[in-house]
């Protein structure tokens, strides 16, 4: 891992950035992917309805999620250089410790973002954008608004900058994050309901929480797990129906839903 990091910490400028652009590619590709193959598996099984293929504007704005996540990257290796993200390239049980560390901080950073993305003055100016994909397809975790794209890559920065985190760590999180990212939007629930009805499964979040959060956008505003929804008492109890017992999903919320309070 020294040799390829001293490796990478060389490269001229162009040849990072087109590392970085493949790198992007390739997370796009695979979170494509998993969501497709995982689609045809549960036919049937789906929360919400195939509607067709996706529109155009989906694929720009995946287009522009690639070329911006690229811009972060390549920012975030400047800083690496510079001495600004420190990073630890050994492997040891520290890893798994980091692992859990950063799921924890950007789950909280971002249930904050996120929050703050829906109220009423903030919403129409981004995050409306990701909200009107209402469907079952992997592209959606992609469709973003630019301005949110960035805002993110600035949050992951900042936190990377903050503490001395493992590489090991980074990589394992970036998986993390795919995954439930694309399961998120998939509208497909595969855990088995015996285990969603577990105590972990009461904390850690799962693949219907967020698609509940699409349909009553004031509601399940975290993305790994539950807890800071349970703080702030935006987390919709009914959201599993395994857990409740309930049949029926809730109607679409309007755009005008309002937002929550982290009260």
């Amino acid at each position: 891992m020294h040799e390829l990091a001293a490796y990478v910490r060389d490269l001229p400028m162009w040849a990072a950035a087109l590392l970085f652009l493949a790198e992007n590619v390739l997370i796009l590709l695979a979170g494509v992917g998993l969501g497709t193959a995982v689609l045809r598996l549960a036919g049937a099984a789906r929360l919400l309805p195939d509607t067709g293929r996706a529109e155009p504007l989906q694929l720009w704005l995946a287009a522009g999620a690639v070329m911006l996540n690229t811009g972060v990257t390549l920012a975030g290796w400047k800083l690496w250089i510079l001495g600004v993200i420190r990073l630890d390239l050994d492997t040891t049980w520290w890893i798994a410790v980091d692992l859990l560390a950063l799921l924890l901080i950007m789950d909280f950073a971002s249930y904050v973002g996120h929050a703050l993305a829906h109220r009423p003055r903030l919403y129409p100016l981004g995050h409306r954008l990701h909200h009107r994909f209402v469907d079952a397809r992997p592209i959606t975790l992609f469709a973003l608004h630019p301005g949110e794209v960035v805002a993110f890559g600035a949050l992951w920065l900042l936190v990377l900058a903050a503490a001395p985190f493992s590489v090991w760590a980074l990589v394992g999180y970036t998986v993390v994050n795919l995954v439930f990212g694309v399961f998120g939007h998939l509208g497909v629930e595969p855990l088995p309901a015996r285990w969603r009805r577990s105590r972990f499964f009461a904390i850690v979040a799962t693949p219907t929480m967020h698609t509940m959060h699409h349909l009553n956008p004031a509601r399940n505003l975290g993305f790994y797990t539950t807890l800071w929804d349970r703080l702030f008492r935006t987390l919709d109890d009914d959201y599993d129906r395994c857990r409740t017992g309930h049949a029926q999903l809730p109607a679409l919320a309007s755009a005008a839903e309002p937002a929550p309070r982290l009260s």
